[in-house]
């Protein structure tokens, strides 16, 4: 089945090894939850807001009824997507047990 996956980069260039991590990583959604229309990802180098350095990934998982969107900053843009899945893992788990 092919995944409908959208990466986009905000102040920072999307390698293609960055681009494998996080379709490896959406792959968990998917696996959990086969009614996923589309998944969208933006991940942020935020020097042009906070000079800390913070990496910022959003997600959107486009369903049937609303969407369900979340965001995770750190320092480091793995770990800031690798928070981002864990959230948008436990927000699709809720609301498909409702």
């Amino acid at each position: 089945m092919d995944r409908d996956i959208i990466i986009s980069g905000v102040h920072l260039e999307l390698t293609d090894a960055l681009k494998q991590i996080v379709f490896e990583k959406a792959e968990k959604l998917f696996r959990h939850e086969g009614r996923i229309i589309r998944l969208r990802f933006e991940l942020e180098h935020a020097t042009a807001r906070d000079p800390s350095q913070e990496f910022i990934a959003k997600g959107r998982i486009e369903i049937q009824g609303p969407d369900i969107i979340a965001s995770a900053i750190s320092d480091d843009l793995y770990k800031s997507v690798d928070l981002l899945i864990q959230k948008l893992d436990r927000q699709l788990h809720e609301h498909f047990r409702k």
